[in-house]
């Protein structure tokens, strides 16, 4: 009587070895095609990556032929003219004439190669401002801010709490965003009076503002993706602040002045 049972039994235990390898063979598939997909992801991710990082490479390669060019303007236009009309008097002394004055010729190529000096360490400023290697980011910042005052007639003023300092790759970093933000302010910041440079080190982040009350603008995008259509000062801004893994945030409207902050995380050692 028992062979009938185990006749019975024999289809059961076949089912369940057939569903047990169909969900194992489910599972299978649905862990190789979780996979699959995974890594297509990443593929994409890693593109992206890519993709951006050549963007930012581009924007800060960008900037730099440009500051090239301009450098090479204001050798060419400046120093270059000043030491040829500096030769011209010099050959004018070797040379006399009667209605020459060699004193007046001599004083005006001293004024002339004292401008082309001025020039040429004013040029070399802009290449690496020497006060920066010297004093550091604040001394920096606060003769950028007298440089600004004495050339427009703006009320500039300069704030600084940085108790805890930078690498210099990341200071010189913020001290080309402020060189550029503060330009950027004396040269579209129509109707400004105040100009406000701070420096401030606020928890555990360091805030870099520069703010202007001067005509504003209608912004387009907010952050950083304002600046993807703008100049190529602007884009260079938006490079340098992405590479720093900082954030930037602008506050602008029509008549109301504009605010552009930097923020850095950067926590101050305790003590």
């Amino acid at each position: 009587m028992a062979a009938p049972a185990e006749i019975t039994f024999a289809p059961l235990l076949l089912g369940g070895i057939g569903l047990m390898v169909l969900v194992a063979g489910a599972f299978v598939w649905f862990v190789v095609s979780y996979q699959q997909r995974l890594y297509r992801q990443q593929l994409v991710q890693r593109a992206a990556e890519s993709a951006h990082q050549q963007a930012l490479l581009a924007a800060v390669i960008e900037a730099q032929e440009a500051e090239r060019a301009r450098i090479g303007r204001d050798l060419h236009d400046d120093v270059a003219s000043s030491v040829a009309m500096a030769q011209m008097l010099v050959e004018r002394l070797a040379v006399p004439d009667p209605a020459d004055d060699p004193a007046a010729l001599f004083a005006v190529a001293r004024e002339v190669l004292a401008a082309a000096v001025a020039d040429v360490r004013s040029t070399s400023h802009q290449l690496y401002p020497a006060s920066l290697a010297r004093v550091g980011l604040v001394k920096a910042l606060e003769r950028l801010a007298d440089l600004s005052r004495h050339s427009e007639n703006l009320n500039v003023q300069f704030e600084a709490h940085y108790p805890h300092t930078l690498p210099p790759a990341a200071e010189l970093a913020l001290y080309r965003i402020c060189q550029e933000l503060v330009h950027n302010a004396l040269k579209h910041a129509h109707g400004a009076r105040v100009l406000r440079i701070g420096l401030r080190q606020e928890s555990a982040r360091l805030v870099l503002a520069v703010e202007d009350d001067g005509c504003g603008f209608v912004p387009e995008q907010p952050g950083a993706a304002a600046l993807a259509g703008a100049g190529v000062g602007l884009r260079s801004i938006g490079a340098r602040v992405q590479l720093l893994g900082a954030r930037l945030v602008q506050r602008t409207a029509p008549g109301q002045g504009t605010r552009t902050q930097v923020e850095l995380d950067h926590a101050v050692p305790e003590k």
